[in-house]
């Protein structure tokens, strides 16, 4: 009991760092998370959940977020938190959570909710057609700020890049499906966080900006996608200078 206790403390503490974490207090928010007392598994799984979950759905703040995680990932400290098992680390945690909303499959978190709904007689069936509405948008965004976050995290030296180049070429794939504009959009995002770092490897990533500029030609792209990757060629061809937001 007095452990349930002492871990609900440390959650609290958590949840009010994370909620209230922003460019001015990032630093000291991060120190008072390193002195946190951290000693089993799950609770260091369901610390990473919180800060995971709130920077999903904080798109505007992901930078600030994934910078925390960087400082949290290089202290030594902190991301061996469980020295019985030294398999376990802070990093290994953060990167499966994004590594499961980034490999999620649309279709089958679909069917499932539909499924469920078929079992709730609570949900009037003129209702569903809205809950389902609300699943793609909320799927949608969960996904592009994954990658916002997957594309910050590498900026700061917590994402492996072959885990990055991993995630482009999966991206880059084309697919005969209904998130394909999804597809596209997430790569964008994260091109446009790690092309200036990639741009000083061997990566070619001429090829892949060309690429996607010809998919333009595709009529039923929105102007969305397409704003999107014209800043990408501008970026390209300027050395990845930021251009600032094109809408």
């Amino acid at each position: 009991m007095e452990q349930k206790n002492n871990s609900d403390q440390v959650l609290n503490t958590v949840r009010s760092i994370v909620y209230h974490l922003n460019d001015v207090n990032w630093v000291k928010m991060t120190q008072k998370m390193m002195a946190l007392p951290i000693n089993n598994v799950k609770l260091l799984d369901d610390i990473t959940n919180i800060i995971f979950g709130r920077a999903l759905k904080r798109q505007n703040y992901t930078h600030i977020y994934a910078q925390m995680c960087a400082r949290l990932i290089n202290d030594s400290k902190f991301n061996n938190l469980i020295a019985t098992d030294t398999e376990i680390t802070f990093q290994k945690v953060l990167l499966k959570k994004c590594h499961d909303v980034f490999y999620s499959n649309y279709q089958e978190e679909l069917n499932k909710l539909k499924d469920t709904m078929k079992n709730d007689n609570m949900v009037p069936k003129k209702c569903l057609s809205g809950v389902l509405n609300n699943f793609l948008f909320d799927f949608q965004k969960r996904s592009i700020c994954n990658c916002r976050f997957i594309g910050e995290l590498f900026k700061n030296g917590a994402f492996p890049e072959k885990y990055i180049l991993k995630c482009i070429g999966d991206l880059g794939k084309e697919k005969n499906d209904n998130n394909y504009e999804l597809q596209m959009h997430c790569l964008c995002i994260i091109l446009q966080s790690v092309g200036l770092i990639l741009s000083k490897t061997s990566y070619d990533l001429n090829k892949k900006i060309n690429k996607l500029v010809s998919s333009m030609e595709n009529h039923g792209m929105s102007s969305t996608l397409k704003c999107l990757i014209k800043k990408l060629k501008i970026m390209n061809s300027k050395g990845w200078m930021d251009e600032g937001n094109c809408f």
